[in-house]
C-alpha cells in the first residue's frame, strides 16, 4: 500500500489482499451458480445481511423461504444463491428462495403426489406451499365437477394432497391438481378426505391410464404414416406410359394429400 522507503521496504496490507481474494472467490461462485451456505449476521426492515467469504451480502425479505427476517434468524446458516454480484459497486445480493427451489425441484417429477398447505385463494385457484415453494392449483384442476364457491372447498392454512401435473424447473413454478386424484367426480367437493386417503393409488391408476393413451396415440400415428406410404407406392409405382395416365395419377396423389 506504499512505495519503497529509503531502506527498500514495502508496506503491505493483509486485509486488502484478503478482500481482493474474497471478491475473486465470490465472482467464481457466481459463475458456477452453485448453492452455498452463509451465516446471517443482522436483520433490517428490508431483509437480512449474510457474510459470504467475509463480505456482506443482502438477502431481500421476499427471497427468504418460509419465514420473515426477524431477530431469530441472526446466527443461523442458510443455503443461498447469488442474485447480483457487482464488484465495482461493492454490492452482493443473495436469495434463499432460489437455492431452496432449485434443490427441491431436482427431486420433483410430473405425477408425484405431494403434501401442501393452502396459502392463498384467488378467483382463478389456490396457491399451495410445497416444501418452501409456491404451486398453483388452478380452479379447473380442483375437481371434475364445477366449483361455484372456492372458499367452500379450500381454506388458507388447510393441508391437502395434490399431484404435480407440470413444472418449470428453471423458474421454480409448479402446476398442481387434485382433480386427477378423484375416484368419482366431485369427491373434492363432497368428501376431500377420501381423495387424500386414496391419493397415491389414484395417482398410480391415472398415470397408467395416461401411459396407455400415449401408446395408443403413437400406434395410431404410426399406422397413418405406414398407410400413407403404401398408398403413395400404389399411386407412383404405375406412373408409366402416356401423359394422360401420368396426369390421372398426379390428380389422385393431390387428392390423397389434400
Amino acid at each position: 500500500i506504499s512505495d519503497e522507503d529509503e531502506n527498500g521496504q514495502l508496506l503491505v496490507s493483509i486485509r486488502r489482499i484478503q478482500y481482493r481474494q474474497a471478491w475473486d472467490d465470490v465472482v467464481d461462485m457466481q459463475q458456477t451458480d452453485d448453492v452455498f451456505e452463509a451465516e446471517c449476521v443482522s436483520v433490517n426492515r428490508g431483509g437480512a445481511i449474510f457474510l459470504v467469504r467475509g463480505l456482506r451480502a443482502f438477502l431481500p425479505g421476499s427471497h427468504l423461504t418460509g419465514r420473515l427476517p426477524d431477530e431469530d434468524l441472526v446466527g443461523q446458516t442458510l443455503p443461498l444463491k447469488f442474485l447480483e454480484v457487482n464488484r465495482d459497486d461493492n454490492k452482493l445480493v443473495v436469495s434463499n428462495r432460489r437455492a431452496v427451489v432449485e434443490t427441491q425441484m431436482e427431486d420433483l417429477s410430473r405425477g408425484d403426489v405431494i403434501d401442501g398447505i393452502v396459502k392463498a385463494l384467488k378467483p382463478y385457484g389456490a396457491f399451495v406451499e410445497v416444501g418452501g415453494m409456491s404451486g398453483l392449483l388452478h380452479i379447473s384442476q380442483i375437481s371434475m365437477d364445477r366449483i361455484n364457491d372456492l372458499e367452500a372447498v379450500l381454506k388458507p392454512g388447510q393441508r391437502i394432497k395434490c399431484m404435480i401435473i407440470d413444472h418449470d424447473k428453471v423458474n421454480g413454478r409448479i402446476a398442481l391438481s387434485t382433480k386427477t386424484l378423484e375416484q368419482e367426480p366431485g369427491d373434492m367437493i363432497k368428501d376431500p378426505q377420501r381423495v387424500y386417503d386414496n391419493a397415491e393409488e389414484a395417482a398410480r391408476v391415472y398415470l397408467e391410464k395416461q401411459e396407455l393413451e400415449r401408446k395408443k396415440r403413437e400406434e395410431s400415428a404410426k399406422d397413418i404414416v405406414m398407410g400413407l406410404g403404401d398408398a403413395l407406392d400404389d399411386l407412383t409405382g404405375g406412373i408409366e406410359g402416356d401423359g394422360e395416365k401420368e396426369e390421372e395419377a398426379s390428380d389422385n396423389l393431390d387428392s390423397l394429400l389434400s
